[in-house]
């Protein structure tokens, strides 16, 4: 029995030796993480960015054939054929693949690394769009159906230059600071800033991905302020999600009653 673990231990690392990186093993369903309400995290000018993307790739789908009811196809593979917005210096590489597109075959687990190094004049925010196409097999043909994701971005803010370490809005962006209190049991103040008047939507968001609260607030350019209620919450770990236009930023919160 000894000998058999001390064989898988080595066949681990053999299969494992040269690899870009290691999809996360508490992510079982199929989808990408982190999600939409997570987002990726902050990347600080002067420390070195490093975020692995797990992605889950179902075993089959289900798919309508001329008439429903829908049919059950196996996926062979999902290819990631374009990845833009990322800062510049910014590289992303899948767990096999150094290059471009990147290739998930259906019912495995995979993962792509995000790296880089940003610098002063990298400050802001980055929406990144992720596109591609799935292939699945429907009665013995290869059938293609493309995709998109864009709820993904990377803000970059330098606490190099402050004392304090709090971060300072950017008059040209879009920007929101982290609440506070935080944790708290009743009310929070969240302040961010708007670079024109404009609506905004601010979603609260449980661990499930779950919006259990989305509200739509005139903003106005410059600094702008909105009180988090949590009347309504019970304790745990939340997020709140801004959208202004096409940028998305979530961060996390603590409600301790």
């Amino acid at each position: 029995m000894k000998k058999i673990l001390l064989a898988l231990t080595v066949l681990f690392a053999l299969n494992s030796y040269g690899q870009n990186c290691v999809p996360d093993g508490q992510y079982t369903s199929p989808g990408v993480y982190p999600d939409s309400a997570t987002n990726l995290p902050i990347s600080y000018v002067g420390s070195p960015y490093n975020e692995t993307i797990t992605a889950v790739t179902p075993a089959d789908t289900c798919v309508v054939v001329l008439f429903p009811p829908c049919t059950t196809v196996p996926i062979d593979s999902v290819m990631v054929t374009s990845v833009t917005g990322l800062p510049a210096g910014f590289t992303i590489v899948s767990m096999n693949e150094n290059t471009l597109p990147f290739k998930f075959l259906g019912g495995t687990s995979s993962c792509m690394l995000v790296t880089g190094n940003p610098t002063v004049g990298d400050t802001g925010v980055y929406p990144i769009s992720v596109s591609g196409t799935s292939y699945a097999t429907v009665f013995g043909l290869t059938q293609t159906s493309p995709f998109d994701v864009d709820y993904y971005s990377i803000r970059i803010i330098d606490t190099t230059s402050s004392t304090t370490g709090i971060e300072d809005f950017s008059k040209n962006t879009f920007g929101i600071k982290q609440n506070f209190p935080n944790p708290f049991s009743s009310t929070s103040t969240i302040e961010y800033y708007l670079p024109s008047n404009a609506i905004v939507n601010i979603s609260i968001v449980n661990v499930l991905g779950e919006v259990l609260i989305s509200e739509n607030l005139s903003g106005n350019q410059g600094l702008n302020t909105y009180k988090l209620n949590a009347s309504k919450l019970n304790s745990g770990i939340y997020f709140y999600q801004m959208t202004y236009q096409k940028e998305k930023i979530t961060k996390r919160f603590i409600v301790n009653k």
